[in-house]
């Protein structure tokens, strides 16, 4: 297989991981708070880090300008993206979290669009602007539309995960700047889970007393250490490299196609496992979104395809 086709693989597993990661999050949260479902996660990532870099050899870059880079694109990509996403779930619903999602990878366009020169179409504009107005839509609709109980907190949710999804953005974009500068892929994935575990435990320390923290965790069920090993392992060290990977060979605005799978895998999850339901500014919101997303790149990649057929048909002529 071709290098490009080894990326397109490499992303759409990471779109079913990352999917099912917010029910998985959820469901984890009735027994761990952000803090501690996060520190333990960078824990485990971190024992994993660790040998693996010394058995593969990587180096930590040594210009100076490449090691803060590699510092900065850390900590943005995990400790910040991630702790907004957990607080996020803790007051919002999968379902919400996984719509808000989706406009991710239009800001990416309009990330690679500023930053990498990317270019970008009309009908990508217009499709942005009428995806963002489903996305803003979707963040305020328990205020208008649901007539929740819990308005405000659900309100509070859905905006703390659209920060953390373009905090996301701004991680994967500093990825590809360092990709470009040759740092390695891996490591600026491992790096960010030693940075997270780091900053995070003392900051849990200081939430909760040790002893209160080993309580919650050998109390726990298999379950919820299950949903931690599942953020760390598969979402967090797998996920993350060859997310890192992939966006070294495939294009910034290609790579943001295969993050609109993610809030499918993550509804089926959350309707069949979680049992939330589905509510009219999800619905609402999903369509604008949908909508907006086909006019953004579905069109566009049936005229790319059209213009390349002609192009073929021409040279057999």
């Amino acid at each position: 297989m071709s290098r490009r086709t080894i990326a397109a693989l490499y992303l759409l597993i990471v779109s079913l991981i990352w999917g099912a990661a917010s029910p998985v999050v959820k469901n984890t949260l009735q027994w761990f708070d952000p803090w501690l479902f996060l520190t333990y996660r960078f824990f485990v990532s971190s024992l994993i880090a660790f040998p693996y870099l010394t058995f593969t050899g990587i180096k930590f870059p040594k210009k100076p300008g490449d090691q803060w880079l590699t510092i900065a694109t850390g900590l943005v990509s995990a400790p910040l993206s991630l702790f907004l996403f957990f607080e996020a779930l803790d007051k919002t619903t999968a379902l919400s979290g996984s719509l808000i999602t989706a406009a991710g990878p239009l800001f990416l366009v309009l990330g690679g669009m500023l930053f990498f020169r990317d270019r970008i179409t009309r009908n990508e504009k217009i499709g942005i602007g009428i995806a963002i107005f489903g996305t803003i839509l979707t963040v305020i609709g328990p205020l208008i539309l649901n007539g929740h109980s819990d308005t405000l907190g659900k309100l509070e949710g859905n905006t703390l995960m659209l920060l953390a999804v373009i905090t996301d953005i701004i991680g994967a974009l500093m990825s590809k700047e360092a990709m470009k500068k040759g740092i390695h892929p891996t490591l600026v994935a491992q790096v960010q889970f030693i940075l997270g575990f780091t900053i995070f435990l003392p900051i849990l320390f200081l939430r909760q007393s040790p002893e209160l923290v080993w309580t919650s965790l050998i109390t726990a069920p298999l379950p919820a250490h299950a949903g931690v090993f599942y953020m760390a392992v598969l979402s967090g060290t797998v996920a993350y490299t060859i997310r890192n990977v992939a966006v070294k060979t495939i294009e910034v605005s290609e790579s943001a196609l295969y993050q609109y799978l993610q809030p499918l895998w993550a509804a089926i999850l959350a309707v069949l496992w979680l049992h939330e339901a589905i509510t009219p500014s999800y619905i609402v919101g999903g369509v604008i979104i949908a909508i907006g997303v086909y006019i953004a790149e579905f069109r566009k990649a049936s005229r790319q395809r059209n213009t390349h057929l002609r192009h073929t048909r021409k040279k057999h002529r």
